[in-house]
């Protein structure tokens, strides 16, 4: 019984959004606000295991690291594109933004191996 009382709360909540005026702007920066929350995190979390993990990195040695940096560039620029997808040719474009990030993460997987 309770998680049905949630779903109506959740159904009702998504009713006012539709019907009052302006609610679809409110879910906007809403939305928007979450994605800046979430990239915060990210940003975060990736400073936090570059720190961890500094001499590890500068270990790999100068063509292993350039590989590594140079493969996270790609999934970024992969990642950044992805809203341009959307057009009649993005079904190519996917396709070679996902074999970048496919190569990207093995050059990846190999420089950590090679540690």
């Amino acid at each position: 019984m309770k998680h049905a009382r949630n779903v109506a709360i959740l159904l009702l909540i998504a009713l006012a959004i539709t019907a009052i005026p302006g609610g679809g702007t409110v879910a906007d920066l809403f939305s928007a606000v979450l994605s800046l929350a979430l990239a915060a995190l990210v940003a975060y979390f990736v400073g936090r295991l570059y720190r961890d993990h500094r001499v590890d990195v500068y270990g790999l040695g100068d063509l292993d690291r350039g590989i590594l940096y140079a493969a996270i560039a790609g999934i970024v620029v992969a990642l950044a594109a992805a809203q341009e997808f959307n057009t009649t040719t993005g079904s190519l474009i996917e396709l070679a933004a996902l074999a970048v990030c496919a190569g990207a993460l093995l050059k990846v997987f190999q420089a950590w191996r090679s540690y």
